[in-house]
């Protein structure tokens, strides 16, 4: 076994994310999380209190490679278009047939909303993504791309659900022609209020 000290936990918790995201919160075991860190469970537990520490460190930490998304949209000139690149690359993931595992954080939401601790952490993940995109589309409304009448909270709302959605039904039932359905029809919905 590894010595504690020599435990990389950058490279760990990338091997956590992966394991959790593919067999979910309740199916993964700490020894099996502390086989793949190569230390003990005890070593494992110097790092994290517990699994639940250490699934909430792997959700933050898929949390955080998809920023990269956002920030593609925020600094798109055009708020629209930042939206319409935002969900071409989710898209992409949802048709992929080979990436069935659907969002982490979608995952999460159904499997663990009897714990309190996570469904605080998840709550906030959601809301974020409600004020990420309620962000872009009044962006949208001062750039003049979106009517000043649209209702840019419901309009945030939607298409974080929608977002979820996509991701859920990417881990049954990926296809491109389903997809592009559903991205086409919620940018009409979105463009319907546009100038």
């Amino acid at each position: 076994m590894a010595d504690v000290l020599h435990f990389d936990i950058e490279e760990a918790l990338d091997n956590f994310l992966n394991v959790f995201w593919e067999k979910g919160y309740k199916a993964t075991t700490t020894k099996e999380l502390a086989r793949i860190a190569g230390i003990s469970e005890s070593s494992l537990f110097h790092t994290f209190r517990n699994k639940r520490d250490i699934y909430v460190s792997s959700l933050k930490r898929y949390n955080d490679k998809r920023k990269l998304w956002i920030e593609r949209m925020e600094n798109n000139a055009s708020a629209l278009e930042g939206i319409k690149e935002y969900w071409r690359t989710i898209g992409k993931l949802a048709a992929d047939p080979t990436k069935t595992r659907g969002c982490m954080i979608t995952n999460a939401t159904i499997e663990v909303t009897d714990d309190p601790e996570f469904l605080e952490y998840l709550q906030s993940v959601h809301i974020r993504y409600d004020t990420q995109f309620k962000q872009e589309l009044d962006r949208a409304v001062a750039l003049g791309e979106l009517s000043e009448d649209a209702d840019t909270t419901a309009l945030a709302q939607f298409l974080a659900c929608s977002l979820q959605g996509l991701r859920l039904l990417a881990r049954v039932s990926p296809s491109e022609e389903k997809v592009n359905n559903i991205l086409n029809m919620t940018m009409s919905t979105v463009y319907r209020f546009a100038k």
